[in-house]
């Protein structure tokens, strides 16, 4: 999908073609080291931008995007280590986004005043469960994370708490309530789906969606019956309501769902429903998604897609964040307390009873590295990005 800035300006889709997609796409984010070319990309965002503002907005991403480099590619061999220069390379990319729209006029001394005051998160083990259901994450009411989501149109007060207690018992049962557990961020991850079950012997928390049979049933009934009535066939009859309602479907891919749990979730769906699939004879679920009636579906629907994750729907938290870049921000961040404050635990995780959950860390940092790459740089450009291999269906012809 094209931006269009303020000022009238439209930015098209960036496409890369590519025998090695990985590769071009690191390739990518690292021409955005040259603050030559961070000017350019900033003036294609905003050309009516002073030259003066362009050339310290350049100059301050390209120092962001080294950076974050500086971080995410050094190569650690440990699994501590990986987490941690993840979790400061995306803490980075978040500062070159700020520092690049052309909406805020933050800049590093801005930045690094919010920084100053902290991460914006604190995390505690809850004394009851096991890691990392009872592994749970606050935002506060200032640091960079507050920030951030500001910059982003997010209004976390509601959700905020002020320094991090000393203990549990210290925290009052609103603020035990305004808590997120690790597991239900990592529950979040459109890419972790299918191992989220094997892992956590939990359900995920966000799912493969599309559209429902029953669309094409109704469809072909509302054609039948205005052929009926006027004796002209039409390929799609218009629907003449301000709303209507489009039937999309839930794919569980052998996860474990109800239609309890999934009515109870914070869903836009409504009436969620078990049906079985009239080809293949799979079940799965349907809910009714009432929009307006204006463009297709999805345009009114937030999903996320990327090259390892079907389209999918993800449960909100803390209002109505389903932001990839924000989860692994807090993701991230709550795993490099782990590692570097809580030896013991970490041990658990490397070599004792919390394997598992070592094998799903692994999985997710490789995950992350071939993912936010590609949402980085959407998110500096202002511009969608495809990358595809040449024969592929999205490639050039």
């Amino acid at each position: 999908m094209s931006e269009q800035e303020t000022n009238g300006n439209v930015l098209h889709p960036e496409q890369l073609v590519a025998e090695n997609v990985s590769e071009a796409v690191w390739l990518r984010l690292r021409r955005l080291t040259s603050p030559t070319l961070c000017e350019r990309t900033i003036a294609a965002r905003a050309p009516t931008l002073s030259a003066d503002v362009i050339a310290k907005k350049g100059q301050e991403l390209a120092f962001a995007i080294r950076s974050a480099l500086g971080y995410w590619q050094s190569e650690p061999g440990s699994l501590n280590a990986k987490v941690l220069t993840r979790y400061y390379a995306l803490l980075q990319i978040t500062i070159a986004e700020q520092v690049a729209s052309p909406h805020s006029t933050a800049d590093l001394a801005e930045i690094q005043a919010h920084t100053e005051s902290g991460h914006g998160l604190w995390a505690m083990a809850a004394p009851t469960g096991t890691f990392p259901d009872n592994y749970m994450i606050a935002c506060r009411d200032r640091g960079h994370f507050y920030q951030y989501c500001r910059f982003r149109g997010i209004d976390l007060k509601p959700f905020a708490s002020k320094a991090r207690p000393e203990s549990w018992d210290k925290l009052s049962d609103d603020a035990k309530g305004r808590l997120i557990s690790l597991a239900d961020l990592l529950r979040r991850v459109p890419e972790l789906q299918m191992l989220i079950d094997e892992t956590l012997g939990l359900p995920p928390l966000s799912f493969h969606v599309g559209s429902a049979d029953q669309n094409m049933i109704e469809q072909d009934e509302r054609r039948q019956e205005h052929l009926k009535k006027t004796g002209e066939l039409l390929f799609e009859v218009p629907v003449t309501t301000p709303e209507c309602v489009t039937y999309v479907g839930l794919f569980p891919h052998g996860q474990k769902l109800t239609v309890k749990s999934l009515n109870a979730l914070d869903l836009p769906l409504r009436n969620i429903r078990p049906v079985e699939d009239a080809i293949t004879g799979q079940s799965y679920f349907v809910g009714d998604f009432t929009h307006p009636n204006k463009g297709i579906w999805w345009d009114h629907l937030e999903t996320y897609k990327s090259g390892y994750s079907g389209t999918s729907l993800i449960v909100p938290f803390w209002g109505d964040i389903r932001d990839p870049i924000i989860i692994h921000l807090v993701t991230f961040y709550a795993l490099s307390i782990v590692v570097r404050y809580l030896p013991l635990l970490w041990h658990e995780i490397e070599d004792g009873k919390l394997d598992h959950i070592r094998a799903l860390i692994e999985h997710y940092v490789s995950i992350f590295d071939h993912v936010v790459p590609g949402l980085a740089i959407e998110r500096i450009t202002g511009r969608r990005f495809i990358a595809v291999t040449p024969g592929s269906l999205g490639g050039p012809i």
